[in-house]
């Protein structure tokens, strides 16, 4: 398990005043409607830990995509289709899948 570096830093700039810096955007990072630069150093540490959990916690939450050649769909079939194709067993998907692909549409 590999350690992943924080989105948000703190850079001083040359004003003496400090910027939370986003290494993905590669900008000045933007909360709500502000530029975080022109900070004093606590509130750009603030800042930038408040901004670095959020990007975690979006990290962690985000499905992982599922490996597959097809195209992952969302569609409603009437309920009696399904509890057909369901009660045929294990791999009544690809089942569909292939009755869709013999269609002549």
């Amino acid at each position: 398990m590999s350690i992943r570096e924080k989105r948000f830093s703190i850079v001083l700039d040359p004003t003496n005043l400090w910027t939370v810096w986003d290494g993905e955007e590669e900008t000045p990072a933007v909360f709500g409607d502000r530029v975080l630069c022109s900070l004093s150093e606590s509130e750009a540490r603030s800042a930038c830990d408040v901004l670095n959990a959020i990007d975690e916690r979006r990290r962690w939450r985000r499905p992982r995509p599922v490996p597959q050649e097809g195209m992952r769909m969302e569609n409603v079939l009437d309920p009696e289709v399904v509890a057909k194709f369901k009660a045929t067993g294990p791999g009544w998907q690809s089942r569909i899948n292939e009755l869709l692909r013999q269609a002549k549409i």
